[in-house]
């Protein structure tokens, strides 16, 4: 066989061809591996370097909202929302508050080198020196800070159980004649402005003497057929022997509509109020009852809102409320009942209310109807316009003190409360025999859809 041989310089070509192959393919191979080396090791260093850390301080209790300081010194942001608390009290008790109930001042993402107050929502606290939380623990990403309460700041930690109260029910009193109330703190009244009685008066009297104007703001519940007084004053306390002292009431009447009604001295008038048109209806509501004196000798105003709308507003030449007229001092404000013995479409005696009472609210000024608005938009409870907000109440279990038989406030302003010389700002309660003493569980009831903030 006769093979002819290959020339140099096809050779030589084919030599370089074969070099250039195989040079890429080694480039492509060792650039591949040397990519995700250094694409795999600068992932690592990017990890590395996010740090999550942070610290917890300051953890009070302030009108029973649960607050603490949080700082971020770690290098990425901490969203709050995917956070837990573990509060752990000293019988070893824990509650787990999960993020979604925190809200920060400063928004919920808070940025590295940053610090922000935030506080619970949907639970309350409350000072206690038998259950007390010992320690927080603050848990995200993995990462948790621990935080011991100093033995000086001993308070507790609860949900917020919508469940509120009912003064009566056809078990104690078909009639509601007979049921449970809230006695709210008194105040002494040594010079009166208005020129009327001085001595020991109720809460709402006291606001509207010492500031002028008062406006109370009640979310309730109306059932079917319900009926009774939310809100009102008299000179002696349930049951007296002499039910006709009362008044200005706020309340739900027979004929299912709302009245708001002062005791006042209008020529031969001794009634004047304002009621709705129609009965209201079955649910939630929030009613707003108003005073205000124009001047030192009057004329008094007296105003109704029902769910953010203004019901009617009138005139008077004198007012109960400011210790004007018969039968004053009024020493008694009460949530739940008052005798209404000369009122229209009541019962004529006792006139307990047989729906819920959810919550109470006073301020010692005037709101405006964009102001009512907004409170009712709100929903409760809420700390709107606290410049003017002097007490709330909140009548549920978790507000009440089972032991001592009363209700502690939701909120307070202490300035204003002080300024009345009132330094005891709970709600005392009444049993249906007219002593102090404990409201049963059966009267806290639920009611569905309340309209919380």
């Amino acid at each position: 066989m006769y093979i002819r041989s290959m020339s140099p310089i096809v050779a030589t070509i084919l030599i370089i061809v074969m070099t250039v192959a195989i040079a890429g393919l080694f480039y492509a191979f060792t650039s591949g591996i040397f990519g995700s080396l250094t694409q795999s090791s600068s992932q690592q260093i990017q990890q590395q370097s996010q740090i999550t850390s942070f610290t917890i301080s300051d953890v009070y209790c302030s009108n029973n909202i649960v607050y603490f300081n949080i700082y971020n010194n770690g290098n990425v942001p901490i969203n709050i929302n995917n956070s837990e608390i573990l509060f752990t009290d000293n019988n070893g008790n824990s509650i787990s508050i999960n993020g979604s109930n925190i809200i920060c001042n400063n928004g919920n993402i808070i940025p590295s080198g940053s610090n922000s107050l935030c506080y619970a929502e949907n639970y309350f606290c409350y000072y206690s020196y038998v259950d007390y939380i010992k320690s927080m623990n603050f848990v995200y990403n993995g990462i948790n800070y621990n935080y011991n309460i100093p033995n000086d700041n001993s308070f507790n930690v609860v949900p917020f159980y919508p469940y509120f109260f009912q003064p009566t029910n056809p078990t104690i009193s078909s009639s509601n004649s007979q049921g449970y109330l809230a006695q709210l703190p008194q105040c002494t009244i040594t010079s009166n402005p208005y020129s009327g009685y001085t001595g020991t008066y109720g809460l709402f009297n006291c606001i509207a003497i010492n500031y002028g104007a008062i406006s109370a703001v009640v979310w309730f519940y109306e059932p079917p057929n319900g009926q009774g007084v939310l809100l009102g004053t008299e000179v002696q306390q349930y049951p007296s022997s002499s039910p006709y002292y009362s008044g200005p009431t706020l309340y739900v009447g027979e004929d299912e509509k709302l009245y708001a009604l002062e005791v006042a001295d209008n020529g031969s008038v001794w009634n004047v109020w304002i009621n709705t048109q129609s009965p209201i209806s079955s649910g939630w509501h929030m009613a707003v009852w108003e005073e205000w004196a124009a001047s030192t000798s009057g004329p008094y105003y007296l105003a109704l809102y029902l769910d953010g709308q203004l019901v009617d507003q009138t005139s008077m030449s004198s007012a109960r409320l400011f210790g004007l007229y018969i039968n004053a001092p009024q020493a008694i404000s009460d949530i739940g009942v008052i005798a209404t013995v000369t009122f229209p479409e009541t019962t004529q005696t006792y006139f307990f209310f047989n729906g819920t009472i959810a919550y109470t609210a006073l301020y010692n000024t005037i709101l405006s109807q964009t102001q009512v608005q907004q409170l009712y938009q709100a929903g409760f409870p809420n700390t709107l316009f606290s410049n003017n907000l002097v007490i709330s109440y909140i009548p549920d279990p978790t507000y009440y003190n089972n032991n001592s038989y009363y209700f502690i406030p939701y909120y307070v302003n202490t300035q204003l409360m002080n300024q009345m010389g009132i330094n005891n700002y709970n709600a005392i309660s009444i049993t249906p025999n007219g002593n102090i003493g404990p409201i049963p569980s059966s009267q806290f009831i639920y009611e569905p859809n309340p309209p919380l903030s």
